[in-house]
């Protein structure tokens, strides 16, 4: 077995071990991260967006679906959004808001974002011509996904010309209990430079890193060319 064939038997290990864990944490996600906790992050990711009616919008990964209501104060209903998870536990969640509120403009899929890229799009969505998403919402999974830079590179490749991609995510540079807490609940790394690396991807770039004491930061851009 060559390194590379052993690099990615070890990811298929990694992606196994997160899709069991997901599947078991979103029997009490929104009870330990309730929508609230993120609200001033998520209000202001969603703005950065700049929906309107009838946009397209991508959401990785989406979880239980906190997410998709704020989207809905701009697209009324209307448009696209699709919502990305590898945990079908998070996605049953997300159904069950999807159908309470009755948003007919949603679609789930159970995928991994750093195998779903601008090609399968209008295949796995049934659109002919498929010219990108008008925005992507990456929340709270850059910290986690092994590829985090491969998918950074995937969601920027699947905008539209001049669509927008805002990253809400965790960021403490330096060790604290916090941090080592936040890395035991969700199984990720809260240190990782996804905000820096996204700056080098991007037009327009923008950072606000106040919300949650701090630790949580919105950074958007749009695509370049």
């Amino acid at each position: 077995m060559t390194d590379n064939e052993r690099e990615k038997e070890r990811e298929g290990e990694r992606q196994e071990t997160a899709k069991l864990y997901y599947n078991r944490f979103s029997k009490v996600y929104d009870l330990l991260s309730p929508k609230a906790y993120y609200h001033k992050a998520r209000f202001q990711a969603v703005k950065e967006l700049r929906l309107t009616r009838g946009k397209t919008v991508l959401i990785v990964p989406v979880g239980t679906g906190q997410s998709i209501a704020y989207f809905q104060d701009y697209l009324e209903n209307c448009g696209t959004v699709v919502g990305i998870d590898i945990s079908r536990g998070m996605l049953d969640k997300a159904q069950k808001k999807i159908v309470q509120n009755k948003w007919n403009n949603v679609r789930l899929l159970n995928r991994d974002v750093a195998r779903f890229d601008h090609s399968t799009v209008g295949e796995v969505l049934e659109i002919n011509d498929f010219q990108g998403f008008d925005a992507v919402l990456c929340e709270l999974g850059l910290s986690i996904f092994p590829e985090w830079q491969n998918v950074i590179d995937n969601l920027v490749s699947m905008l539209s010309q001049a669509g927008r991609i805002v990253i809400m995510d965790w960021y403490i540079e330096q060790p604290s209990l916090r941090g080592s807490l936040l890395k035991w609940i969700g199984k990720g790394e809260v240190n990782r430079p996804l905000w820096q690396y996204l700056e080098t991807k991007v037009n327009d770039f923008r950072i606000d890193s106040s919300f949650n004491r701090g630790g949580v930061f919105v950074a958007s851009g749009t695509r370049a060319g």
